[in-house]
C-alpha cells in the first residue's frame, strides 16, 4: 500500500504540471517496468552511474543491467525510450526544406530513382517549403498507379498544409507526361482548390533519369487557373442557365 500511495502522489504531481527533478522523472518512468518495487533508489543509482537522464537513455543494455535494481525488463524499457528519442531527433535532423526547383529535383530523384514499380508521392509543405509530411502510394504494378479522389481529399483536408507537390515515376518511358498524367494533374488541382491547398507542382521522373516539371514547363499556372474550384462552379452555373 505504501508504494501505491507514493505512486498516486506522483501521478497527481505529474497531472498538475509541477516541477520534478531528474530522479523523480526516472522514478516515474520505472513504475511501468518495475511495478512492485520502490524505484526511487534505482533512479538515484542510474543518475549516479550515467550522470544525466540523457546519459541513462544513451546507455547500452549491459551497462544498464550493471546498475543495482535494474533487471532485463527495466533495461529494455529504458533502452527503448532512448531509441524513441533518437528516432524523434533523427527526424528533426532530416527535415527537408525545398527552397527552389534544383533542390526539389534532387529530392525527387533521391526518392524515386530506385523504385521497381510506379509510385505516386505527395509532399505536403508549409509556406516556406518545409516538407511537413510525405504520402507514398503504389498499386505494386510496373506501369500503373492510381488513387481515389476521396482519399486525396481526406489527406489534404487533414494536412493543414499550405501546398502540395506531386511526383510519380515512369519506369521505362521518358519523363514526358502522358495524357493520363495531364488529366490527373487537372483533377489534383480541382481537389486541392476544394480543400484550400495550393498545387505547387507535379513532377515526373523518367526511366531515362530525366525529370519533367509542370511548374517549370509553365503548365501548372494554366491548370491552376482553369481548374480552380470557383471557376468550375461558374462554368457549371452558366451551363445550367442555358
Amino acid at each position: 500500500m505504501t508504494h501505491e500511495g507514493h505512486r498516486k502522489r506522483f501521478y497527481e504531481k505529474l497531472k498538475s504540471g509541477a516541477f520534478m527533478p531528474d530522479h523523480e522523472i526516472l522514478e516515474g518512468l520505472l513504475f511501468n517496468a518495475i511495478p512492485r518495487k520502490n524505484t526511487n533508489p534505482i533512479a538515484h543509482a542510474l543518475l549516479a552511474k550515467f550522470g544525466t537522464v540523457k546519459g541513462v537513455f544513451a546507455a547500452d543494455i549491459d551497462a544498464l543491467l550493471a546498475v543495482e535494481g535494474v533487471g532485463e525488463s527495466a533495461a529494455f524499457y529504458l533502452k527503448c525510450i532512448g531509441m524513441c528519442i533518437n528516432a524523434i531527433y533523427g527526424d528533426e535532423q532530416k527535415t527537408v526544406r525545398l527552397k527552389n526547383y534544383g533542390e526539389f529535383r534532387k529530392f525527387v530523384v533521391s526518392r524515386l530513382h530506385d523504385k521497381e514499380e510506379e509510385v505516386l508521392e505527395f509532399y505536403l509543405c508549409d509556406k516556406g517549403g518545409k516538407v511537413l509530411n510525405i504520402y507514398s502510394h503504389t498499386d505494386n504494378e510496373a506501369h500503373r498507379v492510381s488513387i481515389k479522389s476521396g482519399e486525396l481529399s481526406s489527406m489534404l483536408a487533414a494536412s493543414g498544409a499550405y501546398g502540395v507537390i506531386v511526383a510519380h515515376n515512369h519506369l521505362t518511358d521518358s519523363s514526358e507526361p502522358s495524357a493520363q498524367d495531364d488529366k490527373f494533374t487537372c483533377e489534383m488541382q480541382l481537389i486541392c482548390s476544394m480543400n484550400g491547398v495550393k498545387l505547387l507542382d507535379h513532377c515526373v521522373y523518367g526511366g531515362d533519369g530525366s525529370v519533367f516539371s509542370y511548374f517549370n514547363d509553365g503548365r501548372i499556372d494554366a491548370i491552376t487557373k482553369k481548374y480552380a474550384f470557383e471557376n468550375v462552379i461558374n462554368v457549371l452555373g452558366k451551363l445550367g442557365d442555358k
